[in-house]
């Protein structure tokens, strides 16, 4: 057997862990082939068969459940270095992977960061914007914007405000279409349970006029704004349209706003100073 290859095993676990090639390729942020590539590489080091490749979806052998349990470990242990390492450094440096909401990450973080490189230029930030939730204990970021509360019990979490979430249309739009016939703009069926939906159809029903289905916000909000109906967007969004509000009840929806990041890294500097900054990148509200 031939010395083997971490990067062989990162693969190889994202693949146990995630089931596809394509999953694992999209969590390493590269193409399923070179996550195939990875694999094939790690049978011919160990000699063993560890995907069954007759199936048509990802099917470990029972040597490569074996192979992937030890790749966890080290990965899991891997990634407890990096952190202890990143904990130990006592200045205010060095690069810190962000993960935020793209929506949020365009109104209420890019706009601040000149003023935080100017005031910590040893912090360099790495920003993610992206919908999916990222897992801080496989470093895929360091410290993370969402909109649920954290549940790992390994993470540190802090509530730093809400966005909150309206009915919106364009204003001749409710001027001309009588409320009995407005159409709407809704995310796509992946989406159904997002808090903001199930409100939605709380207060306005399953039976819709549905015209537009997006996993977009912006697009969303663009096809309002052109007159196409009515959507759930938070306030932010529906002010920066000109859009108006679109109930007559003026009701609306709350998501609280966390930060979380690896309790192994509490207290560090750097990472301590971008969860200020990303916290008071939040508008204070009157609730």
């Amino acid at each position: 057997m031939h010395m083997l290859d971490w990067d062989d095993l990162r693969f190889f676990a994202a693949l146990a862990e995630e089931g596809s090639l394509a999953a694992a390729g999209r969590r390493l942020r590269v193409d399923h082939v070179t996550v195939a590539r990875r694999v094939v590489s790690l049978e011919e080091r160990t000699g063993l068969k560890l995907v069954d490749r007759r199936q048509k979806k990802t099917v470990l052998t029972s040597a490569g459940l074996r192979i992937a349990d030890h790749a966890r470990r080290m990965q899991d242990e891997a990634f407890s270095l990096e952190r202890t390492l990143l904990s130990s450094r006592g200045e205010l440096a060095g690069e810190i992977a962000v993960t935020v909401p793209p929506m949020l990450a365009m109104a209420w973080v890019t706009p601040k960061l000149a003023a935080f490189f100017d005031a910590h230029p040893g912090i360099s930030l790495t920003l993610m914007a992206e919908a999916r939730i990222a897992s801080l204990n496989r470093r895929e970021a360091d410290v993370a914007m969402r909109m649920t509360r954290p549940t790992d019990e390994t993470l540190v979490a802090r509530r730093v405000g809400h966005v909150r979430y309206r009915l919106f249309a364009q204003a001749d739009y409710l001027a001309c279409v009588p409320q009995a016939q407005r159409r709407y703009v809704l995310f796509d069926d992946a989406f159904r349970e997002l808090p903001h939906q199930r409100w939605l159809r709380s207060i306005v029903g399953d039976d819709l006029q549905v015209v537009l289905r997006s996993n977009d916000l912006p697009i969303q909000a663009a096809a309002v704004a052109a007159g196409a109906g009515v959507a759930v967007l938070p306030d932010f969004v529906g002010s920066a349209h000109g859009l108006v509000d679109a109930d007559p009840q003026g009701r609306s929806f709350d998501r609280e706003v966390w930060l979380a990041w690896h309790e192994d890294l509490r207290g560090q500097p750097a990472i301590a100073a971008v969860v200020d900054f990303l916290a008071g990148c939040v508008p204070r509200s009157d609730g």
